[in-house]
């Protein structure tokens, strides 16, 4: 092969490598999807504005209960107050029924002392039409009174029953309202708050899904050496502390065998702690060419890969989750890097750790410049 086909093969393979990336990937939710989730929640809305509203008119219904109830209540207060009445001038009666009863009796009036020796209650002697007739004109007007009075009481009591009973039955349909439609409308609310968080959910990550495929492909477009946009790495921070941390773009660099450099080396001192630049799960390798290393998966669909660690921070295994921010390992120059000073080569893989890698740098020279 001539030195110039050479040249070309090794400018080309890069870029050929990066188009050859797996399928941009496919929006997991549907446009469908958050339609139908959304649709839902408007639904649960719409019903729970139709709890609202049924609840605010039975509240007013229970605030005319309530205002029917103090009614009541009063009406049954003043006729409390005029049995007692009632009971005060039917005793003062009573007592002077007596008197003259007694009074005839030691007089020896004949014809009303008999009368009142054959009667067996108070109330039967002066209802008699007996002792009416025997009695004088002032003391039947006073029988009379008796006898309206007896009959008003007994009026005023049936009503004083039945006014309480609706009182009664007025309160236990005034709680029944209040209870039931305050548990309708409560479960209204959770349904529509449940609904909203999953409209929400569904919009958000198809969203993201759909930011995220657009990104991938501007990068597929642009090739590997342009990098990745912000919009793909949310969050990023820098690997080492960007004070001790001196790097180049030497993405593309030539490598021994033919190979070409397919990251950013991060020179900073031995020791230096390096970082998770996101959220995300680990994964630990030994051996090769990277010697000590760790893969990161980020929550956000990113992969980075750590190479030359001079070893792992305590606690860091395969599988464990790590925040942004955790120290991970510590800057070395293990593997094929042991000739050369400390530092962290670090690749970026777009769609995950079998996908090629692209150009680190833009992302880095954002978090660590």
């Amino acid at each position: 092969m001539s030195k110039h086909i050479r040249r070309v093969v090794f400018l080309v393979a890069p870029v050929l490598a990066f188009a050859a990336l797996a399928p941009v990937p496919s929006i997991a939710v549907t446009q469908a999807e958050v339609d139908e989730a959304c649709g839902e929640y408007r639904d649960a809305v719409d019903i729970l504005d139709a709890a609202v509203s049924e609840r605010n008119e039975a509240q007013a219904r229970v605030a005319r209960l309530y205002a029917d109830r103090e009614v009541i209540a009063g009406r049954v207060d003043r006729l409390q107050d005029q049995i007692a009445e009632r009971y005060e001038e039917l005793e003062a009666l009573r007592k002077a029924v007596v008197d003259w009863a007694v009074e005839s009796y030691m007089t020896a009036e004949t014809e009303i002392s008999g009368i009142v020796l054959r009667t067996t209650s108070l109330d039967e002697l002066v209802t008699g039409q007996e002792f009416i007739n025997a009695i004088t004109t002032e003391r039947v007007a006073a029988v009379d009174r008796w006898r309206v009075i007896l009959a008003e009481t007994e009026v005023m009591e049936q009503q004083l029953v039945e006014e309480e009973i609706e009182l009664v039955v007025l309160e236990i349909r005034a709680e029944q309202e209040a209870g039931t439609l305050a548990a309708a409308t409560d479960e209204a609310l959770y349904a529509s708050r449940q609904l909203e968080g999953e409209c929400s959910r569904l919009y958000r990550q198809r969203q993201a899904e759909v930011a995220r495929a657009r990104a991938i492909e501007a990068a597929r477009r642009a090739g590997p050496a342009a990098g990745v946009g912000p919009g793909l790495t949310p969050g990023f921070i820098c690997p080492l502390d960007p004070a001790a941390t001196s790097f180049i773009n030497d993405w593309g660099f030539p490598r021994s065998g033919g190979r070409t450099h397919r990251g950013n080396d991060l020179f900073a001192p031995r020791g230096q702690p390096v970082y998770a630049v996101a959220d995300g799960t680990v994964l630990l390798t030994q051996g090769g060419r990277g010697g000590i290393a760790l893969w990161l998966s980020a929550d956000h669909g990113v992969d980075y890969y750590y190479a030359h660690l001079e070893g792992y921070a305590s606690g860091v295994a395969s599988g464990i989750r790590v925040g942004k921010g955790q120290v991970v390992g510590y800057n070395g120059n293990t593997g094929n890097a042991r000739t050369t000073p400390p530092h962290v080569h670090f690749q970026l893989h777009p769609q995950g750790r079998t996908s090629s890698p692209v150009n680190p740098y833009p992302t880095l020279v954002r978090a660590c410049l």
